[in-house]
């Protein structure tokens, strides 16, 4: 995530931009003093106006309105001017898409690039995507209705880090929703207010969890009795990783901070530091012991440091 933090992309020339992403079609968006009838974005004087317009033309065969479903030897990188982006469900799939918000280190509701769903038609999502190369970075994404703020339907090789996921506490069901974690990373995010689990890995036929991790993310909610991180039965798990979060649930006796339900080859549960209410499960994992190591636990004053094995 160096490069997130190091620049606002918005400042930089195209040459400078050609070094950072090499090969890349850059494509901009800027809710000031863009429009849709701007092609290609290609740059600040003419950027699109909203970020389902951009993602459309990355999404394009080139000089086209079809869609590029086979392409994969695509490469573009999305550059978004801090705005209230308030449209309707986000909704792309494709291959190589970098979505990256321009400006603060850490993005917010009154500052930075930040997503709202405007309410406008039934959504699955605030910004649903499937495909493979997609990155969400440095975003900050609001949700207030009974659906996940993030879903990815499918694909791998994904990542979404240094972003805020702001649920509403009240009916935004969770912040991430993954229908596979092949090979993708959600690192670094915070991730507050879900009303079912801040991060749900889900399982079923040609579901998985591998050569991935979920490392470095902040989880919080008062909703009474979620999840921080939930893994489903079923998935297809090995070499993969859930390390390093920070999970504070504070309400209700049947919070779990982290509940891996898959029982072949992992993930492993790593040096997490998780705080749920009395009586509540901080840990819970059906693989067993060998899959459990150095984490660091707290249900209302008991303490666990590093906390013991636990099965579902």
């Amino acid at each position: 995530m160096s490069d997130i933090h190091s620049h606002n992309f918005a400042d930089l020339s195209d040459e400078v931009l050609a070094v950072k992403f090499p090969g890349a079609t850059i494509v901009r968006v800027d809710q000031m003093k863009g429009s849709d009838a701007h092609t290609g974005g290609k740059s600040w004087k003419k950027p699109y106006y909203t970020l389902q317009a951009a993602l459309n033309f990355a999404r394009y065969e080139l000089g086209t309105t079809s869609l590029s479903y086979t392409d994969k030897n695509r490469n573009f990188v999305v550059l978004v001017k801090p705005g209230h982006y308030n449209e309707g469900e986000i909704l792309f799939s494709g291959y190589n898409i970098r979505l990256i918000g321009c400006g603060p280190l850490v993005p917010g509701k009154d500052y930075g690039v930040s997503i709202n769903y405007d309410g406008a038609a039934d959504a699955t999502a605030a910004i649903a995507f499937s495909g493979s190369g997609i990155s969400l970075e440095n975003l900050h994404i609001y949700c207030d209705f009974a659906a996940p703020a993030i879903y990815c339907a499918g694909g791998d090789n994904n990542a979404i880090k240094n972003c805020v996921i702001e649920c509403d506490g009240t009916l935004a069901t969770y912040g991430i929703h993954m229908a596979s974690m092949k090979g993708s990373r959600i690192e670094g995010n915070v991730i507050q207010g879900a009303k079912t689990a801040g991060i749900w890995v889900d399982g079923g036929a040609d579901h998985y969890f591998i050569n991935g991790w979920i490392e470095n993310n902040t989880i919080h909610s008062n909703v009474e009795n979620t999840t921080g991180i939930l893994v489903d039965v079923d998935n297809t798990c090995y070499n993969s990783w859930i390390r390093r979060n920070w999970i504070s649930l504070t309400n209700g006796s049947s919070c779990k901070g982290i509940d891996i339900n898959t029982t072949a080859g992992g993930p492993l549960a790593a040096d997490n530091y998780v705080s749920v209410p009395s009586s509540a499960t901080p840990i819970e994992h059906a693989g067993g012991e060998q899959f459990w190591l150095g984490n660091h636990t707290a249900a209302g004053t008991t303490n666990a440091d590093p906390a013991p094995a636990a099965g579902a």
